[in-house]
């Protein structure tokens, strides 16, 4: 039979598994070509969707399985999705994390640096779940079938016990024996339709768990950490889902049982209360343990009739009341006196315990209270010695708190004072003024040096020396913004710039970018490369990005003195 598969539009060696928007159809070497010449950087290819298996269920050997890292992203196409977010619950790139999603934070999850690896413990516990979701589906399905046997051995059971009790009372029963007959066989429609729905639940989880376990074995084979790593994350809530509906459907649909016994000592009542002779109970399994069999009412087998026996048995309950009552009120009358004395001997005796302990607490208060007395004088005499103390204390530490803020401020402006010293042995840039503006998102830094006479710190003093004007240009994002302030930060220190021999004003160690940049288009390489040598070269300088304050203005004009 014939191959459908479509054949690489540019080598025609193989099957496609690309679309190039220029190129047209791909394959797996083409492909991997786009990926590393540079004439095909701005080619947009995009991989055919990966679809595991055919409608009968069988796997597609004309289609390769990609991981989710691989997936362009929905916004930019250009774009690999190699972030999750947590919260958006969606897939993005890099360029979608800094324009929508920054507020995420910690919620966006780089999915290159979390699903490097397949995680095997996670795969065995995904794996475990759904073999405990199977055995429980089989457990089920069993205990219905177990059911359902029961329940139609019950009711032929039933039917022919209905069908004797029906003989015997003749036409008195007819109606009633019709009419369980029908109710009988009404239960066991009932318990086939609750079997029908077991049933066919149980079919569809055992298919579910099947096709759950067998995308887990095709990511693992494929080394899909990534969609192995989404289908994780709510996995556990899918089986709990199931477990869900599997107790919904054995709560839901439940067997009943029901069974006929004869009762020969209530037909004697027969025809005084026809209604009571015979009562059907039903006994509902599938959600409580224990078996199917119903519970009558069969009392002792006696002569008498119900109501005879009933009328006894109320005369001597009313006989058997009111002795108890009497026998009661008799007992508690006794326990009330033998009590009452047994309290006033106790309180008496109490009493006398409690006037001699009065008088010994006397005697013993009238002591404590001298000693207390004497000791309240002493603490009186020590509270005013420790008073007269603290308050020299205090003035004394007051003192010292002085002393040392006075230190501590000579100290700093001594401090700061070397500082200035020791940062002008050193410094070669001469007299300058640095002009910045931003014009349409993009960072303009004018440096300008006049022409002037060098001093005793440059190599030729007294010589005059040519000025000069630089440029630099950024972006208006972040990284533009942090850079130019550091470049401000640099230039005050006199780290930019230093005058030659020659008498020529040059940058020192420092490049600035004088090409054109665009803010609403795509960032260049050059550009990008360039950002990383200028803050590694500001780094080298002193000047690094946590020394810089974020809310500095941007735009100002100041002039740096030289030497």
């Amino acid at each position: 039979m014939a191959s459908n598969q479509i054949q690489c539009e540019m080598c025609s060696n193989e099957n496609a598994v690309g679309y190039c928007q220029t190129c047209g159809y791909v394959g797996e070497t083409c492909v991997n070509i786009h990926k590393i010449g540079k004439i095909f950087q701005t080619h947009t290819v995009i991989m055919h969707e990966a679809v595991k298996l055919h409608e009968d269920g069988t796997k597609n050997p004309n289609v390769k399985l990609r991981d989710i890292t691989e997936e362009r992203c929905k916004q930019h196409s250009t774009e690999k999705a190699i972030f999750l977010c947590n919260i958006h619950d969606s897939m993005i790139c890099g360029r979608c994390l800094h324009s929508g999603h920054r507020p995420c934070g910690e919620e966006v999850v780089d999915l290159l640096h979390e699903v490097v690896n397949i995680d095997c413990e996670k795969v065995n516990t995904m794996k475990s779940l759904l073999m405990e979701v199977n055995d429980e589906i089989l457990l089920l399905k069993g205990e219905a079938e177990h059911s359902k046997e029961n329940c139609k051995k019950h009711a032929d059971k039933c039917v022919q016990a209905c069908l004797e009790f029906g003989n015997k009372i003749k036409q008195r029963v007819d109606e009633l024996t019709s009419g369980i007959r029908e109710g009988i066989k009404e239960k066991h429609n009932e318990n086939l339709t609750s079997y029908s729905h077991i049933t066919k639940m149980c079919d569809e989880k055992t298919k579910w768990c099947h096709n759950e376990e067998s995308k887990i074995d095709d990511f693992v084979d494929n080394n899909m950490a990534g969609r192995l790593y989404l289908m994780s994350r709510h996995f556990e809530k899918e089986v709990s889902d199931a477990r869900t509906h599997l107790k919904e459907i054995k709560h839901k649909h439940t067997f009943k049982g029901f069974d006929f016994k004869e009762n020969t000592v209530i037909l004697k009542c027969l025809f005084e209360d026809f209604e009571e002779v015979y009562e059907q109970h039903e006994e509902v399994t599938g959600s409580d343990d224990g078996n199917s069999n119903d519970v009558f009412i069969s009392p002792a087998k006696i002569n008498k009739t119900r109501r005879e026996l009933t009328a006894v048995l109320n005369q001597l309950k009313q006989d058997l009341d009111q002795s108890e009552k009497a026998r009661t009120a008799l007992c508690d009358e006794l326990k009330q006196v033998k009590q009452d004395k047994d309290n006033s001997e106790k309180k008496r005796k109490i009493f006398e315990q409690e006037l001699q302990k009065t008088r010994q607490d006397k005697e013993e208060s009238e002591k404590t209270r001298k000693a207390l007395c004497d000791e309240l004088q002493k603490v009186k005499q020590d509270i005013d010695n420790s008073e007269k103390k603290r308050r020299s204390l205090e003035q004394e530490l007051l003192k010292a708190k002085q002393d040392m803020e006075k230190a501590k401020k000579e100290r700093a402006e001594l401090k700061a004072h070397c500082s200035q010293i020791k940062d002008r042995i050193n410094w070669t840039q001469p007299t300058g003024t640095v002009n910045v503006t931003v014009d349409l998102g993009i960072i303009h830094l004018e440096f300008t040096f006049p022409d002037g006479i060098q001093t005793t710190h440059h190599p030729s003093p007294g010589k005059p020396y040519k000025g000069g004007t630089f440029t630099e240009h950024l972006r208006g994002d972040h990284w533009g913004e942090l850079l130019c302030r550091m470049l401000k930060a640099a230039f005050r220190r006199g780290l930019m710039f230093n005058l030659r021999k020659e008498g020529k004003v040059v940058l020192d160690g420092i490049s600035l970018y004088d090409r054109p940049v665009y803010y609403k288009f795509d960032v260049t390489p050059a550009y990008c490369k360039y950002i990383l040598t200028l803050k590694a070269e500001l780094a080298a300088k002193g000047v690094k990005e946590a020394d810089i304050d974020p809310t500095e203005n941007l735009e100002e004009t100041f002039t740096v003195d030289g030497p």
